[in-house]
């Protein structure tokens, strides 16, 4: 009778370590937070503000809500479908996205709130074309601000209608239905200019951002097919300079991997799914996302490589842009993580996560050696949302 109440004993105890160090290990320490609103599910959307500092702006059922670390909230935009928020260095501006059946809209306001200004407008009409039916809506997506406030880096599907005779065939024959990397200035959005090429078919490019204090530099990810066999989805980050197209026209057109015809370099290799790039507040570092497998993805952090983006289709450059990579930091893996975004000071990232069938945001205090470059993780990741976010809108984080 005494070693079966042991042996009850000893199993209690255990569920309890397990239980105490499952809950370490997903953050939180069971902290509810504050409630801010209820979500379309029913759920209760609660926000621990306590850790952290600045202002997070988000989306719950695609209405935009800015968060305080002050322990205070504002929901800014409601009752539209509204994606993907970026606040413009200078504080001034929101740029976020509205979507539509067939279209989106790229629209801003003012960072405190108030009456947005449309900047693109993708609506369009059905025509046809000597049997064929075609259309004249665009997408405008993931608008991302220039380190000096005055441009804005988005997606578009505005060339889809372009022939490319100069390809040859099969190209010469097909639309071009891939997005691309454009800039407009906000006080003339009128001529958006072309700043990075797609491949064809697989999927475009993605998660465009300036590397602050440097103009001349951006990171996206770039969707293609391998070079080789050009059967095998490759997925990679690209750093470009942004004038590049716009100072050599005709120079570079869209095409497929290995032709040449790309002013981008990639700073990740093929062999990795990489993706959403995301550059420290000081320019130094990217945070990003890998596919280390069907079931498993993990946050990442390298150092930007240097200098690369001048001669973008040099071997020597190639290979000196895949440098930095090597000595990535591995910080965390999940079955799910999404759009890494730091902090302003640096010290933290926050990331989407999914679990318990819903996404929330979650935040990982990282520290960085200087003598090695390695970023390493301080503690266990926190949640910062329970109830339930948009899982398909980046954040973004201000002071």
């Amino acid at each position: 009778m005494k070693r079966q109440k042991y042996k009850l004993w000893f199993t209690f105890c255990s569920l309890v370590l397990v239980a105490l160090s499952v809950q370490g290990c997903f953050g939180g320490g069971g902290q509810s937070g504050k409630q801010i609103t209820t979500n379309s599910n029913g759920n209760s959307v609660n926000i621990a503000q306590n850790l952290f500092k600045g202002k997070i702006y988000l989306t719950i059922d695609h209405n935009l809500w800015v968060l305080n670390g002050n322990n205070t909230q504002q929901e800014l935009l409601k009752d539209g479908d509204i994606h993907d928020p970026a606040v413009s260095p200078d504080g001034k501006w929101i740029a976020f996205v509205v979507r539509y059946k067939n279209y989106s809209n790229i629209a801003y306001m003012p960072a405190s709130g108030g009456k947005g200004i449309r900047l693109l407008d993708g609506n369009g009409q059905f025509v046809n074309d000597s049997g064929f039916e075609h259309n004249t809506f665009h997408w405008f997506v993931q608008p991302s601000w220039s380190p000096d406030s005055s441009h804005i880096l988005f997606l578009s599907d505005l060339q889809k209608n372009f022939y490319w005779a100069n390809l040859g065939s099969p190209f010469s024959d097909a639309y071009f239905l891939d997005l691309q990397v454009f800039s407009i200035p906000i006080n003339n959005p009128a001529n958006p200019q072309l700043v990075a090429l797609a491949s064809w078919g697989d999927g475009g490019d993605r998660d465009a951002m300036y590397r602050p204090g440097h103009p001349d530099q951006i990171a996206f990810t770039h969707y293609s097919y391998d070079a080789a066999t050009k059967t095998q989805q490759v997925i990679q980050i690209f750093m470009e300079n942004p004038n590049e197209i716009a100072n050599h026209p005709g120079k570079y057109y869209p095409g497929y991997p290995g032709a040449g015809y790309d002013p981008a370099v990639a700073v990740t290799p093929e062999k990795d799914q990489n993706l959403q790039p995301a550059f420290s507040p000081d320019g130094n570092a990217i945070a990003y996302i890998r596919r280390e497998s069907a079931t498993s993805m993990g946050l990442y952090v390298m150092g930007v490589p240097e200098g690369v983006t001048t001669n973008p289709n040099d071997p020597t450059t190639a290979k000196q842009a895949l440098v930095p990579y090597q000595h990535s930091s591995h910080l965390l893996s999940g079955q799910y993580i999404s759009q890494p975004v730091w902090s302003p000071d640096g010290k933290q990232i926050a990331y989407i996560a999914y679990n318990n069938g819903e996404f929330d945001l979650w935040l990982v205090n990282v520290t960085h050696n200087a003598q090695t470059g390695a970023y390493s993780v301080q503690g266990n990741p926190q949640q910062l949302t329970t109830g339930g976010i948009d899982g398909d809108s980046r954040p973004a984080w201000t002071a």
